[in-house]
């Protein structure tokens, strides 16, 4: 234990539980009485309170980060004030315009549980700052306890009410119970580490860094986002759900990618140990690389097999889109994001995060027309490579930085055309 855990990987173990809870709710649910559309509703509530929150969220929690390594306080007080500040008008003005949602996103559908939902984003975005006060204080033994606690007692609070026989309602209720307990626990954080300190300059500081993250983040983000509109708009219910179930990609790759990047923010925040970082990131994405393609190689042969086993045969059309989703590898283990946002460039990650936006939404509404949910996959793909390539040559031209001094670029080549060679024989010819 004291040998592999450290910031990175105590990060990358609560990622790795909390989207184990996810699938693992999604297992459960199709073993119930639920129906296909009753599972496609609890989705579209989650699936909605991420709309409106994720990218000003995640924006903010990255700026944070590098902001804290250089202050003799880490000043967390003042940014979860901001964080919830914002929740409250998100949970507003979802509810002036759950018309338009209704009416323009979900094919005339109603939002499930608004007022639930609202209580969702008013608690349980805030409480996403608990994992991060852990990173930045470095107790990485009480992330994993975290992690373990805080996500069983939500897996029993959202599966139990479908385990015994009552509807979607109670799952979601569960669901903003877990949330809520999380928000208390991010309070007693505050008030045991002695953050209950505002800073107007801080936060001042902070908007500044983060709007450009926050700008990145939504176009960067927005791509899944607009995949699912562009679904919940042109399908029902339960195609949402075949859609849902098959698009989240390798489970590992964005949550370990991701981790890695945030838990090395705060190092490349320090300009003069820029190489040693570079060695660092480079060799963190070597391991991930030989555990990560590998995984998804056998996945991308077993999809087809395992889905009408783990869900049920309802959802097997989910496995291709898994299967599409799972090329994004190819895209997550290029981390150029880390070295800019890090150093504070945050600009070019913005225009990148347009440009595949663009790319995204062209390819989605024209491959759906000849390819159905799987057009809309393949051209996420798409608009996630073209992102890291253009990242790529930015750092190249403006820090003088190769490819080669953060990623094995020969090995990373070779597995990159294997996982497209094994894919097209998994769809074409198993």
């Amino acid at each position: 234990m004291k040998r592999f855990l450290n910031t990175i990987s105590a990060f990358q173990f609560y990622q790795l539980v909390k989207y184990a809870t996810l699938v693992l709710i999604g297992v459960v649910f199709t073993k119930t009485t639920l129906t296909p559309n009753a599972i496609g509703q609890y989705e579209t509530f989650v699936f909605i309170a991420g709309a409106v929150s994720f990218f000003w969220l995640n924006g903010l929690l990255k700026a944070l980060l590098p902001l804290s390594s250089q202050k003799s306080k880490s000043n967390i007080f003042s940014a979860f004030t901001v964080i919830q500040l914002f929740s409250i008008v998100a949970a507003f003005l979802l509810f002036l315009l759950h018309p338009f949602f209704s009416k323009f996103l979900l094919n005339a559908k109603e939002i499930p549980e608004i007022w639930l939902l609202m209580a969702f984003l008013v608690f349980g975005v805030p409480a996403n700052l608990a994992e991060y006060i852990y990173l930045i204080k470095k107790k990485n033994r009480s992330l994993l306890v975290y992690a373990l606690v805080s996500f069983s007692i939500q897996f029993i609070l959202v599966v139990l009410p479908p385990v015994l026989g009552y509807g979607i309602e109670m799952a979601l209720k569960g669901l903003v119970a877990a949330a809520l307990l999380r928000y208390f626990w991010v309070w007693i954080l505050l008030v045991s580490n002695g953050e209950l300190h505002f800073s107007p300059a801080f936060v001042k500081e902070h908007l500044k860094l983060g709007g450009p993250l926050i700008a990145a983040t939504l176009l960067s983000g927005s791509a899944q986002f607009v995949d699912g509109f562009i679904v919940t708009s042109k399908f029902n219910n339960e195609v949402f759900a075949v859609f849902r179930y098959g698009a989240r990609e390798l489970p590992l790759a964005l949550l370990l990618s991701n981790a890695l990047s945030n838990a090395l923010l705060s190092d490349f925040a320090k300009p003069e140990n820029l190489k040693k970082n570079l060695q660092k990131l480079k060799s963190s994405v070597t391991r991930l690389m030989h555990f990560l393609f590998p995984l998804t190689i056998v996945l991308l042969l077993t999809s087809h097999i395992l889905f009408p086993i783990i869900f049920n045969a309802k959802f097997s059309e989910s496995a291709t889109i898994f299967n599409i989703y799972l090329l994004l590898v190819i895209s997550r283990l290029l981390l150029p994001q880390t070295i800019l946002n890090g150093l504070k460039i945050t600009n070019p990650i913005m225009l990148a995060a347009f440009f595949e936006l663009i790319i995204n939404v062209i390819l989605s509404l024209v491959l759906v027309q000849f390819l159905g949910i799987a057009g809309i996959a393949f051209a996420t793909f798409i608009a996630y490579l073209f992102e890291k390539i253009y990242l790529v040559t930015v750092v190249k031209t403006k820090l003088k930085i190769n490819l080669s001094e953060y990623v094995p670029v020969n090995k990373y080549a070779i597995y990159s055309v294997g996982i497209l060679v094994i894919f097209i024989f998994a769809e074409l010819i198993l």
